[in-house]
């Protein structure tokens, strides 16, 4: 009976080594507003290292009461900040939310964010799947 529990477990570490691996998200980050700031901004990095392509659709957190996608873009010339539905990341890519690109847009919160706190974002995947992310609140990139 041991020898089986432990294949068992052997099996079940091999099938989770061999899944398709979560997102991962790096260099999180909330760009402190300055006092009286209607909205604020947050970046990061996502990486999809498996083999199967996922579309971001949905990002919350209890830090704001609504948290939106947007691709910055220059149209005749002025920058304008265009809402995403969904962010595709094919499979094997990176996709970077950076500013003068995609970013999320939060209206401001109840008490304002100083440098150095930490917000959590949970990001959840057309897929199911979701994760949640710690980002750090700083001046500047």
């Amino acid at each position: 009976m041991k020898s089986f529990l432990v294949s068992l477990l052997l099996y079940s570490w091999t099938l989770l080594a061999c899944a398709d691996p979560a997102i991962q998200v790096e260099n999180a980050w909330v760009r402190e507003a300055p006092p009286g700031a209607q909205m604020m901004a947050a970046y990061m990095t996502l990486k999809n290292t498996g083999s199967s392509d996922v579309t971001l659709e949905n990002i919350t957190s209890p830090a704001f009461r609504m948290v939106m996608l947007h691709k910055s873009v220059i149209v005749d010339g002025v920058a304008r900040m265009s809402h995403q539905d969904s962010l595709p990341i094919p499979a094997g890519t990176s996709v970077a939310l950076e500013p003068g690109s995609f970013h999320l847009m939060m209206p401001a919160p109840e008490q304002r964010l100083h440098s150095g706190d930490q917000v959590e974002f949970n990001l959840r995947f057309a897929d199911g799947r979701t994760v949640q992310v710690q980002a750090t609140v700083r001046k500047k990139p």
